[in-house]
Parts: structure tokens; sequence; C-alpha cells
């Protein structure tokens, strides 16, 4: 088993397509971009963003939460290009249940194309292999049935219904809690290098 991930170093991620790197803060535009888009981000908490400003604080606050050691979030980009495309990362990871919470955001211009199931494998992958987790949760809003797809591609199994579990859009909203387990993700893994 390797060494556990301990922070020191920003891990960059590679898949077959994609880069998952670290946010730099010229990376603003093509967050404010993402996060700026109704259509992107309606099922998560918050309104759309309503100017530049508030990518960059996100950015700072991506970097602060890594520094302090609590998430690992990672700027989507594809090999060869440094635009960022997505957002991705470890929203917590709690060390004593070996436990970890995945979220993601996608440009729409993007979806459709295999680019989250792609970037999730990548972070699933490098939270049980250097982050030593055993179990991977994250949750759906009930009214995004896409990103549960992309969960059940990976392998997460869908655990239960959180029923109005938030407020938003002027009612209670359920959401979808999806699990993967280490034990099941190695079972349905093949070696590396096969």
């Amino acid at each position: 088993m390797s060494a556990l991930f301990d922070f020191s170093v920003f891990p960059t991620l590679y898949s077959r397509r994609l880069v998952l790197r670290e946010f730099r803060t010229d990376d603003a535009d093509d967050v404010f971009a993402i996060r700026g888009d109704l259509m992107v981000t309606r099922y998560n908490s918050g309104k759309p963003y309503e100017r530049v400003e508030q990518a960059v604080d996100l950015i700072a606050a991506m970097a602060r939460a890594y520094r302090d050691q609590e998430e690992v979030r990672w700027a989507i980009t594809h090999r060869g290009s440094n635009e960022v495309i997505g957002i991705i990362g470890y929203n917590y990871w709690i060390r004593r249940d070996a436990r970890g919470s995945v979220g993601y955001d996608l440009a729409r211009v993007w979806w459709g194309r295999g680019i989250m199931t792609e970037a999730v494998n990548a972070v699933v992958r490098f939270g049980f292999d250097q982050m030593h987790l055993n179990r991977i949760e994250a949750d759906t809003d009930v009214r995004n049935p896409a990103s549960g797809r992309v969960l059940e591609k990976v392998g997460f199994v869908l655990e239960g219904r959180q029923r109005e579990q938030f407020y938003d859009s002027g009612g209670y909203q359920d959401l979808m809690l999806y699990g993967l387990l280490r034990k099941d993700y190695l079972a349905a893994s093949p070696p590396q290098g096969a």
C-alpha cells in the first residue's frame, strides 16, 4: 500500500483525456463560466454566480481548505489545454472513518461526453489508493438523475433517499445518497496494467 496522501504536494491526476490539476487565480473566468450557468448549478446549494469576484473567492477558499488539509478539489482540463471545464473533489475527508465525499460540476458544453465519469474514476482511484479511504460517498438532488448515472457507471450504489433534506426552489427537496466501498471497488477493478 502506498504512503498516505499528506497534502504536502498538490496531486495532479491523469486519465485518458483529462488532467485534473490545482486551481490557479487565472482560472477565475473559466470557473465563473461554470458556476454562473444556471443549468450547471441549478442543483447546487446557492445561486449561480453573478460576478467573477465570486469565482476568485471560490478559488481562494479551495486553496485555503487544501492548506488546512480539509478538502482537495481539482480543476478538470483536457490534456493539452489549460481551460477549466469542470470542478471535482473531496468535499470532506473524515480520517477516523476513512470516509470522503465527492462532488463535481461540469461546463454544460461538455455534458454527455463521458467527461465526468472519467474524472470521477480518477478521483475515486486516488481516494482508495492515496487517501486510503474505505468508503466514498456522493449525494445528488433527486431532480438530477444524470448525476446518479455518472456515479453508477463508476460503481457507486444507491443507498437511500434523504427525504426533504434541503429547501430549494420554493420547496423541500430530496437527496439520493450513493456509496462506494473499497472492497467493492477492488473486486470490480482489473489489476493495474491489465
